[in-house]
């Protein structure tokens, strides 16, 4: 699936399938696990585009279409924990730090990670990469044809751990 695929209906089901199903899981979460949850949701972008998209002409286009959707999304509870972080994050760091080296020559943007620090970048192809470990000084190993494919193989790893409580591998 590409940008002109990615659209805000299909990311607006994606984020109510797993908020719908986070459901059921935050409410036993503290009986079946013996802490209580903390905030796992995908939120909404609200009324308004982010205020600095304007600011963007190196972001990939696909998480443009993202972030004209979805805020941010928390998942702290699901497996080792998986975080989508808010635009404002991204650009920060892209400002501080630059974008990451990917295989093949390329630079990258990193808009995610994992409980563990796990970092999760994409190309300006839509490419997302996963880092070998947690840093941005390290190589990055190819996760994900595109945005969409990495948002389904996160819904899968959710689904999963709801459904078995095994931790799936993203």
């Amino acid at each position: 699936m590409n940008a002109l695929t990615l659209d805000q209906a299909w990311l607006t089901s994606w984020r109510d399938d797993i908020n719908r199903a986070l459901t059921p899981l935050l409410a036993t979460f503290e009986n079946t696990y013996g802490y209580p949850p903390g905030e796992n949701r995908v939120a909404p972008a609200g009324d308004r585009p982010p205020a600095r998209e304007s600011t963007l002409p190196d972001m990939p286009v696909t998480l443009t279409v993202f972030y004209r959707t979805i805020h941010e999304v928390l998942l702290p509870d699901i497996g080792n924990g998986y975080f989508v972080h808010p635009l404002d994050h991204v650009l920060n760091e892209l400002t501080e730090q630059g974008p990451v080296s990917l295989p093949e020559s390329t630079q990258g943007v990193v808009f995610g990670s994992d409980g563990g620090g796990i970092l999760y970048a994409i190309r300006h192809d839509g490419t997302i990469y996963r880092s070998q470990v947690a840093s941005s000084d390290v190589d990055f190993d190819p996760l994900a044809t595109d945005l969409t494919d990495f948002l389904d193989q996160l819904r899968q790893a959710t689904m999963r751990f709801i459904a078995t409580g095994q931790p799936g591998w993203l």
